[in-house]
C-alpha cells in the first residue's frame, strides 16, 4: 500500500525519519512529502498558498503506482490531506489524521496564528502548552528547532476549498495525541466548529496515542503500529505496546544474577576455555531465542560469549528480556561455564553542540549510523558506540566537542573510578555522583563513568 505522509507546520518529509523506514520494513511504500516552501529556510514562501500545498499532495496521489493510497496528515496538514482527498476521492482508501482536524469548506485551515512578514516561524517553546511538549525533551526541542522551516503565511491564513461530497465516504482514523479521544468527542458533541466534519463522515475510528503534539518524533513506533493496523493496511487490531521495565525491576527477578543493565540492554559474559565451548553455548542461546521468539545479540570470542538482550532499539528492557536472560544463565550453568560480569563495559559517545547547530546528519553520514528518537544515533547492527547529541551550556558558537561515556555495572564503578584516578586522572565534576562520575585525563580529555543504567527506576 502507498502511504503518503504529510507533517504539520514547520516540518518537511524529514519528520517521518523513523516512521517511514518502519512502514517500508512492513512491506509498504511510504512517501514522506515536503510541501512547497518547506525544504529550506532560504526558500521563497511569499507566494505559496494553501492551494499549492494541497496540489503537492494531489501530485503525490497521482504519482502513486497503486490503485489507492492512504493519506496520513499531521496537525495542520490534516486539513491539507483532507482537501487532497476531496480532489481525488476514488484514489484514497483511508485518511489518518494525527493530532489535527479536517477543516470544513469555507473555514480557515488554522486559527490562532499570526504570520510575520509572509511566514510563520517556529514560536518559542514557552508559547506551547505543556501537553504539546510531552515526551519531546530538551534534545528533541533542539533537533526540531534545527530542522524547522517557517510555514508560508498563505497557508496559515488559507481558507479551505472543498467540492466533492464523496469525501465523506472515505474511512477516517482520528489519532488523538496531546488531547484524548474523550476530549475530541466532547468537542464534537459541544458543536465546536473545527471538529464538525467528523459528524459527516460515515466511518470514523478514534484512537488514543498519549504523547505530545509531534508523535512522529516522540512515539514513532507506536504511531507506526497505529498506521499499520488501519484497514485496508491491517485488520484494525493495534499490536500491543511493549511494557518496558526498569533495570531495578529487571534485577529483582529470579535467575538474572549474571546480568547487568548497561547501555543498549541487559548484558552478560560467560567465560570459556575454547571456541568450541562458546559455540555450544551459542547453540543453546539460539534455541532459547527461537523458542521464546525474542532474539539477543551474541558475540562469540575465544575467551567467552557476550550476550545482550533488549526490547527496543534504544536498549530498553522488558519482561521478555528477563525470561531470556534467566534461560541463558541456566544453559550456561548446565555447560559449567562461569559468568564474569567484571568485564562488562559499553561505550557511548556524547557529541556536544551549540544550540544553533545540528550535527547529527554529519555524524550519521560519516559513520553509517541511523537516527534514533529525537537526539540519538545508532549503528544499525549495534556493533559500535551509541551516539547522543547534547546542547552546550553555556553556548559557544562553533565550539562543539565530544566525550566518552562508559556504562559500567554498579558493583564495579567505584573500582573503575579509583583506577582512573590512580592512573593520573582527576575528578572533573562530582555533581552527578553516584549516577555518573565525570573524569578528566592528565591532558584534559573527558570521560563519564556511568552506573545509573544498572539500578535506575526509570522505565524505557
Amino acid at each position: 500500500m502507498d502511504i503518503i505522509l504529510v507533517a504539520g507546520l514547520w516540518m518537511g518529509g524529514w519528520a517521518w525519519y523513523e516512521v517511514a523506514p518502519a512502514l517500508e520494513e512492513a512491506g509498504h511504500r511510504p512517501v514522506p512529502v515536503t510541501l512547497p516552501g518547506m525544504g529550506s529556510v532560504d526558500a521563497d514562501r511569499s507566494t505559496i498558498s494553501l492551494a499549492d500545498h494541497v496540489a503537492a499532495v494531489v501530485e503525490a496521489i497521482d504519482a502513486a503506482p497503486g490503485e489507492q493510497v492512504v493519506l496520513v496528515g499531521h496537525s495542520a496538514s490534516a486539513g491539507i490531506v483532507y482537501a487532497a482527498a476531496d480532489a481525488r476521492p476514488d484514489r484514497v482508501a483511508r485518511l489518518i489524521l494525527v493530532g489535527g482536524f479536517p477543516a470544513a469548506h469555507g473555514t480557515p485551515l488554522l486559527r490562532g496564528f499570526e504570520p510575520e512578514g509572509g511566514e510563520l516561524p517556529l514560536p518559542d517553546w514557552g508559547e506551547f502548552d505543556e501537553a504539546d511538549l510531552r515526551d519531546l525533551g530538551e534534545g528533541g526541542k533542539g533537533a526540531f528547532a534545527a530542522f524547522a522551516v517557517p510555514s508560508p503565511a498563505g497557508v496559515v491564513t488559507g481558507i479551505q476549498q472543498l467540492h466533492d461530497e464523496r469525501r465523506y465516504d472515505i474511512p477516517v482514523t482520528a489519532v488523538s495525541t496531546e488531547y484524548s479521544t474523550a476530549d475530541l468527542k466532547g468537542w464534537i458533541d459541544a458543536g465546536e466548529e473545527p471538529v464538525q466534519e467528523f459528524t459527516r463522515f460515515r466511518d470514523v475510528t478514534y484512537v488514543d496515542l498519549p504523547t505530545g503534539h509531534w508523535p512522529m518524533l516522540t512515539r514513532p513506533q507506536q504511531l507506526v503500529r497505529i498506521i499499520l493496523a488501519q484497514p485496508p493496511i491491517g485488520d484494525g487490531t493495534i499490536e500491543p505496546e511493549i511494557e518496558f521495565i526498569s533495570s531495578r525491576a529487571f534485577h529483582a527477578a529470579d535467575g538474572v544474577e549474571d546480568w547487568r543493565v548497561l547501555y543498549g540492554g541487559a548484558h552478560a559474559f560467560f567465560r570459556t576455555e575454547s571456541l568450541g565451548d562458546g559455540a555450544r553455548l551459542v547453540a543453546e542461546v539460539v534455541a532459547i531465542a527461537e523458542e521464546q521468539g525474542h532474539f539477543p545479540d551474541i558475540d562469540l570470542r575465544p575467551e567467552g560469549v557476550f550476550v545482550r538482550t533488549f526490547s527496543h532499539r534504544s536498549g530498553s528492557v522488558s519482561a521478555a528480556d528477563v525470561e531470556l536472560a534467566a534461560a541463558v544463565s541456566a544453559a550456561a550453568r548446565r555447560l559449567e561455564l562461569v559468568p564474569d560480569p567484571s568485564v562488562l563495559r559499553v561505550l557511548g559517545i556524547a557529541v556536544v553542540q551549540s544550540p544553533d547547530a545540528h550535527v547529527r546528519p554529519f555524524w550519521t553520514a560519516a559513520l553509517g549510523y541511523e537516527p534514533l528518537g529525537a537526539d540519538d544515533a545508532v549503528d544499525p547492527l549495534r556493533r559500535s558506540p551509541h551516539l547522543w547529541f547534547q546542547t552546550m551550556d553555556p553556548p559557544k558558537a562553533g565550539r562543539g566537542r565530544t566525550h566518552i561515556d562508559v556504562s559500567v555495572p554498579r558493583d564495579r564503578v567505584e573500582a573503575y573510578v579509583a583506577a582512573a584516578l590512580e592512573a593520573g586522572g582527576r575528578l572533573a565534576d562530582d555533581a552527578h555522583v553516584p549516577e555518573w562520575w565525570t573524569l578528566a585525563s592528565p591532558d584534559n580529555h573527558g570521560v563519564d563513568l556511568a552506573a545509573w543504567t544498572d539500578d535506575t527506576d526509570e522505565v524505557g
